[in-house]
């Protein structure tokens, strides 16, 4: 079972480190419980993993909606899926919010240029708009090399659960990872 835990964090690890060709596992699907009560899910990108912290990081600007109910309730679940070759991964964990603004500004630094142009967009996501050009903000906005980071937020996850699926003709391979007691506790399920 080990390698099939080292696969999962293989594939993450190459979404969160995929070049100009995005691997399946840079955009996930993210689930949260909405702030009304009723199950949330959007799209983030998977920005940093780390296997010996059990950690999976994305940002996202902290005046969207999905930060109030992680406040709110820090479960979260994500799912990614490579269509090609037939693998779903499931991921369970807790949510938090990093407050840190030293490693917020590291993330920030580190980023491509392109990808930070929505944290300056004028709006807080999901407002309303007469047109969808009034919420944007573009690479030719003059703006500096700080211009957006007051709205930019990162969410990091402590993964305590795996769920693998790997689809095939010759038999589908199903398995659960869950950390308890310090370590990775693998099961075979059926598919």
């Amino acid at each position: 079972m080990n390698e099939i835990l080292d696969e999962i964090w293989a594939l993450l690890h190459a979404g969160a480190n995929a070049g100009k060709e995005r691997s399946p596992f840079t955009m996930l699907q993210a689930a949260t419980i909405g702030l009304d009560g009723a199950p949330a899910v959007r799209t983030v990108v998977l920005r940093r993993v780390c296997r010996e912290l059990r950690s999976l990081m994305f940002h996202t600007d902290v005046r969207s909606t999905k930060v109030a109910e992680l406040k709110a309730d820090s479960r979260i679940s994500l799912i990614g899926c490579d269509l090609d070759a037939g693998i779903q991964v499931r991921v369970r964990g807790t949510a938090r919010i990093v407050e840190d603004r030293n490693e917020t500004r590291e993330v920030w630094d580190s980023s491509r240029p392109r990808s930070l142009i929505v944290y300056r967009a004028p709006l807080a996501p999901a407002t309303p708009v007469a047109s969808p050009f009034d919420a944007h903000a573009t690479m030719e906005t003059d703006a500096t090399a700080s211009a957006g980071f007051e709205h930019f937020c990162l969410v990091d996850i402590a993964v305590s659960e795996f769920d693998y699926l790997h689809l095939a003709q010759d038999g589908h391979i199903r398995a659960k990872f869950i950390f308890e007691q310090g370590r990775w506790r693998g099961q075979w399920v059926a598919p």
